[in-house]
């Protein structure tokens, strides 16, 4: 996974890795263990920060309705989005771009 791959880069530059996810705890902690990932996966199983984000309940692809998206945001210290990536088609993270971000925060 690239951002566990580049943690401490982008804590060195001054960022920090959350995830969100509307699964269950129990799921988010298994799959935390699994991927033996170095951030914490908050819970949003109501879509309140997916939604205060606008990136809850958008239509998805093959029929599939509202659902969460992948998102990238990236927050300066000033608590500001400086730069956003909505509707990832893929799990990749563009990780260069998020550095690039951090540093001209």
């Amino acid at each position: 996974m690239e951002l566990q791959n580049n943690l401490e880069t982008i804590h060195s530059d001054g960022g920090e890795v959350l995830a969100a996810s509307t699964d269950t705890a129990s799921v988010s902690m298994s799959l935390a263990k699994q991927m033996n990932l170095g951030f914490p996966i908050l819970n949003d199983q109501g879509g309140r920060l997916g939604s205060a984000f606008g990136i809850f309940g958008l239509t998805g692809g093959m029929n599939m309705g509202a659902v969460d998206r992948h998102s990238v945001f990236v927050i300066n210290r000033q608590g500001k989005v400086s730069w956003k990536q909505l509707s990832l088609d893929q799990m990749h993270v563009p990780v260069a771009d998020i550095l690039s971000a951090l540093r001209s925060a």
